[in-house]
C-alpha cells in the first residue's frame, strides 16, 4: 500500500480505527499543534482533555513516525473491513480520486459526473 491510499484510508474511513488508534491520531494531531508553545498551562489542558496522551499503546503505535502508523492502520482497516473501505479509482487512469465522492480525477482530469447520471448512480 502506498501512502496516499493509506491517507485517504485514514482520513474517510477514521470510524473503522480502534480507540486506541483514534488517540494516537489526536494524539499526533496535538502534537503539531503544540509543537512551539511554551504556555505549560496549554500543554496541561491538551493532557486533561486527552489530546496528547502519555497511555503507553498510544505511544507505542507512534514510535516508528506517522508514517508508519497511518500505513499499519490503513492495511488493518482494510484487512478487517475491506468490504466497508470504498477505494474510488479513475475508471480511466485507475488512479485513486481525492474523496470517496469525487468524480474527477486529480491526476488525468477525466469527469465521470455524466456517467454517473446515465447509470443512475
Amino acid at each position: 500500500m502506498d501512502a496516499e491510499t493509506a491517507s485517504y484510508i485514514i482520513n474517510y474511513f477514521s470510524h473503522l480505527l480502534t480507540d486506541v488508534e483514534k488517540k494516537a491520531l489526536r494524539h499526533h494531531s496535538s502534537l503539531i499543534k503544540t509543537k512551539n508553545l511554551t504556555n505549560e498551562a496549554l500543554i496541561k489542558m491538551y493532557y486533561k482533555k486527552e489530546w496528547l496522551s502519555t497511555d503507553q499503546s498510544v505511544l507505542e503505535l507512534l514510535k516508528d513516525g506517522y508514517g508508519n502508523f497511518e500505513l499499519n492502520v490503513a492495511c488493518r482497516v482494510l484487512l478487517e473491513h475491506a468490504q466497508k473501505v470504498f477505494l474510488n479509482l479513475c475508471p480511466r487512469c485507475n488512479k485513486l480520486a481525492r474523496t470517496p465522492q469525487a468524480k474527477q480525477c486529480r491526476h488525468c482530469q477525466f469527469d465521470w459526473h455524466l456517467n454517473s447520471a446515465i447509470n443512475g448512480k
